[in-house]
């Protein structure tokens, strides 16, 4: 099997893995939002050391705050991902080297790129939602940018670039071609 057989293979592969990640990321984050109140402290995720939690369940309206914020790095996260898999899709019917790669790859590191702007005001916002019970004085605004965030954006560079030199390469392919 030549090395184009095998990428159409494993291309569709990921195209249906990716297609199935579209439906159930939102379907966690919906149950997540929706079944914040009967979840362990443990995968809520924000206690920390100086102002943990107060063990009260939010309401509802804090509830759909907190989903509404969520949409924020969700629809960026599912931007990438519906980029990647139309790459996929592309590498699935053989296609490899086409304008539209470009544009895709542009697309998906502005995605994360963006996703780590969203993430940021969903962190914090998550911070008060999380701590808005706690006596005035102990409630928490948490600002942050961690580790994950800034790989996140180092990759979001890295696939900057890659498109770049597709760009080029698609370019003096194409001049290869109309050379006689």
């Amino acid at each position: 099997m030549d090395n184009l057989s095998k990428i159409k293979i494993f291309s569709k592969q990921f195209y249906f893995l990716l297609s199935f990640l579209l439906i159930a990321i939102p379907l966690f984050n919906i149950g997540f939002w929706t079944l914040i109140n009967y979840l362990p402290e443990t995968l809520i995720n924000i206690n920390t050391a100086g102002n943990p939690i107060t063990p009260t369940k939010l309401t509802i309206e804090l509830q759909l705050i907190g989903f509404i914020v969520s949409l924020l790095p969700l629809a960026a996260l599912l931007y990438c991902i519906i980029n990647i898999r139309k790459l996929f899709s592309f590498y699935s019917k053989g296609v490899i080297f086409s304008f539209e790669h470009v544009i895709l790859f542009k697309k998906t590191a502005r995605a994360l790129m963006l996703w780590v702007v969203f993430k940021i005001v969903y962190d914090s916002a998550v911070s008060v939602i999380f701590t808005f019970s706690n006596p005035p004085g102990q409630r928490l605004l948490k600002i942050g940018l961690s580790s994950g965030e800034i790989t996140t954006l180092f990759v979001g560079g890295i696939i900057f670039i890659i498109a770049w030199v597709m760009d080029e390469g698609r370019i003096l392919n194409e001049e290869k071609e109309l050379t006689v």
